[in-house]
């Protein structure tokens, strides 16, 4: 039966650092980590031994992603120093997945702030986000890294965010001549219903390389462990299995307690259903 890869964001807040979470990863049985570029956890010494996180990961046979840097930093901002900015810290997080033998990088589409919003506005701020997104790819694809565009969530008020829908995430990919996949954020789709999985189809499984999983109760991007909102994990699983997915499930939390919890859920989920979990890629 066709495996489910299962594995987990190290999110900013990690007590330790990138080639621990590698050990809690493969002690987890998980085959895949996306390392999330953002401090305090990049901050770490040991966060920064590329050598080091290249090689356990090889060791212990996880597949690595980097989630680029998103948290302050705007790509489609109408200020240029904030957005030259935003860019460059990006290009950093690029350049560190390259140095770990990532095969995929995460990026946020960027938006405007909902005080600046008129149509002439959100259209300059959609063309510098596609521009900047353009910049990237060519970093991307020199360094050897897919680049994928994440579906942001639609329950934050303060700012019209250009990758929420599928039809904008399919526009921003056509723009730039298909050359951009996608990163599914599941908890993020929540904002659509409780069984998200339709998006894989919407926007075509060979479309999609990464997922993103967590819960929230539809009303907020809270990060919830599995079980405890209203995703329907049996229903996404079973699109999974039967649809022949290959993009691995990252569990992204904010605590070390809520991705072990969340681990747990889904595998007993996974072992109701007669389902196996890949555990080395």
């Amino acid at each position: 039966m066709h495996p489910l890869k299962l594995g987990a964001v190290c999110f900013a807040e990690y007590e330790i650092d990138y080639p621990a979470f590698l050990d809690l990863a493969h002690e987890s049985g998980l085959c895949w980590v996306e390392i999330k570029y953002e401090d305090p956890v990049s901050t770490k010494a040991e966060s920064s031994r590329t050598d080091k996180i290249r090689s356990k990961a090889t060791k212990y046979g996880i597949g690595l992603s980097v989630h680029t840097r998103f948290s302050g930093f705007n790509i489609a901002s109408l200020d240029d120093r904030e957005r030259e900015n935003s860019l460059v810290a990006i290009e950093e997080s690029l350049i560190f997945a390259g140095k770990v033998g990532a095969h995929y990088a995460t990026v946020h589409a960027g938006f405007l702030p909902i005080e600046q919003y008129t149509k002439e506005n959100l259209d300059k701020s959609f063309s510098r986000s596609v521009n900047g997104i353009e910049r990237l790819l060519k970093l991307s694809e020199r360094l050897g890294i897919t680049l994928c565009i994440e579906n942001g969530n639609g329950f934050t008020v303060t700012k019209v965010k250009h990758a929420v829908i599928p039809s904008s995430l399919k526009r921003i990919r056509n723009a730039l001549n298909n050359r951009i996949y996608y990163t599914i954020d599941f908890g993020h789709g929540l904002y659509f219903g409780s069984d998200p999985s339709y998006l894989v189809n919407e926007l075509g499984p060979n479309n999609v390389k990464l997922g993103h999983l967590h819960d929230n109760n539809g009303l907020q991007d809270t990060h919830q462990p599995l079980g405890t909102g209203i995703l329907k994990l049996k229903s996404l699983f079973s699109n999974y299995v039967r649809g022949k997915w290959n993009f691995p499930l990252s569990l992204e939390h904010k605590s070390t307690r809520d991705l072990l919890q969340s681990i747990e859920y889904a595998e007993s989920i996974a072992e109701q259903m007669g389902y196996s979990l890949c555990r080395k890629l």
